[in-house]
């Protein structure tokens, strides 16, 4: 099994909202070659592109459509974990 990292997956769901490598490492005050290699990270876990690349645009792949929801989910549980420790 491999191991799937959550911030990858965060970086991943920046992205794919962004639209860009560029702007969700600007949002998340990284740099964006090292979005790209959490998103190829998280693409060799998974085994499947995320997004369909080219020299002038990214969108998401049909692989990432069906996981981009998934990916949510994980984070917002991550976030929910977070919360619950700071209200109890």
């Amino acid at each position: 099994m491999k191991i799937i990292r959550l911030d990858d997956v965060q970086i991943f769901v920046r992205t794919a909202d962004a639209g860009s490598f560029s702007e969700a490492a600007r949002q998340l005050n990284i740099a964006p070659g090292q979005a790209s290699a959490s998103v190829l990270r998280l693409e060799k876990a998974l085994d499947v592109r995320l997004f369909t690349r080219s020299t002038r645009s990214m969108q998401l792949s049909e692989a990432g459509e069906r996981y981009l929801p998934h990916a949510r989910a994980m984070v917002g549980a991550q976030d929910q974990g977070r919360q619950a420790l700071t209200e109890g």
